[in-house]
């Protein structure tokens, strides 16, 4: 060993800080690529849980991988004891299994959960039936003990791991510098890290990961920030033996994690960090999986907040499936469903859908409730103890809203104690719940369907069932079916297991189905059959089963379809699932015959009422059948939303026919939500006659919500104008703002967001600040600080530092990240001066930074003098500054492209890009060579 590694192993061994008695001298590849996400501090309790863990299939280790591939989301849902009780079942199956990798993720899962792990006896079975423990076990353990700061525990884990003859990899001592963190043992970690630089392991992006993930679960917002910006300073310098630049880009996955970290350990529920908000979105792509995960953990977590923040930053993600998924996390939160609100207006969703969605969303939370919790309890209680009085004893205590309940819950364990259905109904003497009862029988029969059933036995006794039920007026059942997609899904099984395969590949039908489903149109009402098949529909186009029976999802719904127009089953025609159920396979002739200019439900509300669980997962799509001509195709489908909008404002000033043709080529083939982001690229363009003309293409029910679009647009227009318009159109501006502060926050929500917003916020005249500050703190209770801060950011850039105080609820002062400008609006000589001034005096160690994002922007501009003008004043008197030293590499060699792109460069920026230019070089032979 080299004497420095000598002097780290000493330290770590007799120190009993870190056993190590083996490190490498060279960088391991092991764990080059794990990265593990211990559990976050500052959880709150949980209240409600799900019903069951969600291991429903058959096959153990398939179950038990699926359980660990979405531990991340069971371990905000379970407590500690739950989660334990729930895996500790799993390591027999594991270890009978002799699959050392299932051993792996279960260890690393454990640790990442925070539960216990007893070495001695892991190391026992595994050794019993033959398995050598991997370093990625040991790895676990110490993964375990560094995460809550147990440094005495993992220098007997490190000992254990010497003593096996193993050498830590550079992942083990990423987890001991966030133990030392951990363990409020800060010089320590420091020490480690200069011994680790001298062989080679420090800086590294782990490593970084290990001290920032510590400084985030301790709550050091400070030492996070700094780090983290210290991080992205030095990570892209990092080159191997070889000299060549090695891959330390600092991934999404983990700023989002560390978002959720910083977060959740703060007391403040409503606490953010738009710090690292920020550089997420600076990245070309989300992943999205991951956001939406992060979102639901947040909620789980407490932080609507926070949570509000990622989901704005998704907008590609259907929101419908999102938002219909988040009760259930905001109740294991503790949150009500006063705390979705925001999300709901955040969505870029019809107000027919965001009505569903709450009423869904107010169901769910209704449902798990206290007292809902209570009587499903009690009955379950009662069953279990063989208390069958007690338990009719609370059917008694049901009413209407309970239905639900009853069909889902309470009848299929009924039927699985044998108690026949008219006995029920003479005990409880209750029309509405007799009613549920009798529904829930048949339902229940028909989904108990099997391969070896006798369908034609099954059928006439569920007939039976419902003539007697018919003739004690318990059914048709009239009220609104609330199925659930797991019901849905059941149901499906259940049919397909008794139809003909063959005649389903050869003819898309199922006779089987239209004999089951005959049933329904017995023992349902028009209005309850129409919104049953709603919810099958919705269900259907949402599940996550790709096939029934190994027959795919999309053919089911033709199945279903095809038994909705026999059975003469019609739906509004604007109703959200017809394009989605023609889009995965359904006939136009039959969405024809599925399509009513008059709903069979007669109720208003009953389609809120129809649908339960599941949501609208496909966006409402045009129904136009024209086809583009010729002359319109001069929009390719891979341009940029931005380009489209450039290009409409230049065909309006140079080629009027050529606008027409591509804005009846909108109006007819593009989705609503891609003209909307047309919209909001046309209002940073202030070309309000087009965004006037793209508003006509959207339905009336929508248009309204997007109407002060037209008032920003013309905002932005006066702004632009020469001198002598732009007075004349001063006086129609100030109309305008009036206009503007008399609408609702509501009204104002969903135009608020978007790429105009800096462009409006800098066209703003100065005489109405106060009024737009007025009009963005309406906002504040959407929890929308992001715009704000945005606000603040552009008013320090004009210079009006002086108004930004009211804007700062949540924060001391304006991120730096604010302040900087975009591509689109790179910072002017006079913002850039007015803005510096404001660093130096309230964030003085951010000076670097600040510069560093504002000459960045500059050179993605296609504007030469936004560059020039810039570097000239950073390089020059009185900054004077090293453009080396304040900018990192990535900023570093945009800049250098961007000036090379330049004609006749003024001497002082080309004696100021001259190092840049060397020290590019320098690396560039490096790797040649």
């Amino acid at each position: 060993m080299s004497g420095s590694l000598l002097r780290l192993a000493a330290r770590l061994v007799f120190c009993n800080r870190i056993i190590s008695g083996h490190l490498v001298s060279n960088k391991s590849t092991l764990f080059s690529n794990a990265r593990c996400f211990a559990s976050i501090e500052g959880a709150q309790k949980i209240t409600i849980k799900p019903k069951s863990s969600g291991l429903r299939k058959t096959n153990d280790l398939e179950r038990i991988r699926k359980f660990i591939s979405q531990q991340r989301l069971k371990g905000v849902l379970y407590s500690n004891e739950e989660n334990a009780n729930i895996v500790d079942g799993f390591w027999p199956k594991i270890i009978e299994a002799g699959d050392i990798i299932l051993v792996e993720k279960y260890l690393n899962m454990r640790a990442k959960l925070g539960l216990s792990m007893d070495i001695e006896k892991i190391l026992s079975d595994l050794k019993d039936v033959g398995l050598k423990p991997s370093i990625r076990v040991y790895a676990s353990f110490i993964l375990q003990s560094c995460g809550i700061g147990d440094m005495n525990q993992t220098s007997y884990y490190l000992r254990i791991l010497r003593d096996a003859g193993i050498r830590p990899g550079p992942f083990i001592f990423s987890q001991v510098l966030h133990g030392y963190i951990k363990a409020g043992l800060p010089e320590e970690a420091s020490s480690t890290q200069e011994l680790l630089s001298q062989i080679g392991l420090w800086p590294s992006r782990q490593a970084y990961e290990g001290l920032l993930t510590a400084y985030a679960d301790i709550g050091d917002k400070e030492s996070l920030l700094r780090t983290l910006d210290e991080a992205y300073a030095v990570l892209p310098s990092i080159k191997d033996r070889e000299g060549k630049s090695l891959d330390q880009e600092i991934p999404t996955t983990f700023l989002l994690d560390l978002y959720t970290r910083i977060v959740c350990s703060s007391s403040d529920a409503n606490s953010l960090c738009n710090e690292i908000l920020t550089k997420i979105s600076v990245n070309d792509s989300l992943p999205l999986n991951f956001c939406v995960d992060t979102i639901k953990v947040l909620l789980a977590k407490g932080r609507p907040a926070a949570a509000l923040e990622i989901f704005k930053m998704i907008p590609s993600y259907r929101p419908e499936v999102l938002l219909d998924s988040l009760p259930l996390y905001a109740i294991a939160g503790g949150l009500d469903a006063g705390a979705l609100e925001p999300f709901w207006n955040a969505a870029n969703l019809d107000s027919r859908q965001l009505l569903i969605l709450r009423n869904k969303a107010k169901l769910y939370f209704f449902r798990n409730s206290k007292p809902f919790n209570e009587l499903a309890d009690r009955f379950q209680a009662c069953l279990k103890d063989n208390n069958v009085e007690g338990a009719i004893n609370t059917l008694k205590k049901l009413n209407k809203s309970n239905s639900s309940l009853v069909i889902s819950f309470i009848v299929p364990k009924l039927i699985r104690i044998g108690y026949p259905l008219m006995d029920l109904v003479n005990q409880i003497q209750n029309p509405e719940i007799s009613q549920a009862l009798a529904f829930g029988y048949v339902l229940d029969n028909l989904s108990s369907l099997e391969a070896n059933s006798d369908l034609k036995a099954s059928l006439d006794n569920c007939l039976k069932l419902v003539n007697e039920c018919r003739a004690n007026k318990l059914l048709p059942y009239n009220s609104t079916i609330r199925l659930g997609r797991f019901y849905v899904e059941k149901l499906m099984f259940s049919v397909l297991s008794v139809s003909d395969k063959s005649e389903i590949k050869n003819v898309t039908k199922s006779t089987a189905m239209h004999d089951v489903f005959g049933i329904f149109n017995h023992s349902l009402s028009k209005h309850g059959l129409n919104s049953f098949y709603v919810q099958i529909f919705e269900a259907l186009l949402i599940s996550k089963i790709h096939a029934f029976h190994n027959i795919p999802t999309n053919t089911v719904i033709q199945l279903v379809a095809d038994v909705c127009v026999h059975q003469n089953v019609t739906f509004n025609r604007s109703d959200w699932f017809l394009p989605a159920i023609k889009d995965v396979g359904v006939s136009e002739d039959v969405i024809q015959q599925l399509s009513s200019d008059h709903s069979a439900i007669e109720s208003p509300f009953s389609d809120i009422n129809a649908l339960l669980f599941g949501s609208q997962s496909i966006h409402m799509k045009s129904n136009s059948r024209e086809e583009p001509s010729g002359s319109q195709m001069d929009i390719p489908s891979t341009q940029k939303i931005s380009t489209t909008a450039e290009s409409l404002v230049a065909s309006q000033k140079t080629d009027p026919r050529d606008l027409e043709n591509k804005l009846q080529l909108i109006s007819n083939s593009w989705v609503r939500h891609k003209k909307l982001i047309l919209l909001f690229n046309l209002v940073n363009l202030g070309a309000d006659d087009l965004v006037e003309r793209v508003l006509q293409s959207i339905p009336d029910t929508h248009r309204v919500a997007y109407e002060p679009l037209k008032y920003f647009a013309q905002i932005i227009k006066s702004c632009l104008e020469p001198g002598d318009a732009k007075v004349k159109a001063s006086e129609n501006v100030k109309q305008i703002i009036q206009n503007l502060q008399s609408l609702s926050s509501n009204e104002l929500f969903i135009t608020m967001r978007g790429p105009h917003m800096d462009t409006l916020f800098r066209c703003w005249p100065a005489d109405q600040i106060p009024e737009l500050i007025n009009i963005t703190k309406k906002l504040s209770k959407f929890g929308l600080n992001s715009v704000s801060l945005q606000l603040a950011g552009v008013l320090i850039n004009r210079g009006l530092s002086d108004k930004v105080s009211t804007l700062l609820e949540n924060n001391e002062t304006v991120p730096f990240t604010f302040m900087v400008g975009t591509p689109r609006n790179a910072l002017t000589e006079s913002a850039f001066l007015s803005t510096m001034e404001y660093v130096k005096a309230v964030d003085p160690n951010h000076i670097y930074n600040f510069v560093d994002h504002c000459l960045r922007n500059a050179a993605l501009t296609s504007n030469d003098n936004d560059i020039l003008q810039l570097v000239h004043i950073v390089v020059s008197p009185p900054y004077g500054m090293d453009l080396l030293q304040v900018c990192i590499q990535p900023t570093l060699q945009i800049v250098y492209r961007r000036l090379k792109e330049c004609k006749n460069l003024p001497k002082d920026i080309l004696e100021a890009i001259v190092p840049i230019s060397e020290k590019l070089n320098a690396s560039a032979e490096e790797i040649s060579t």
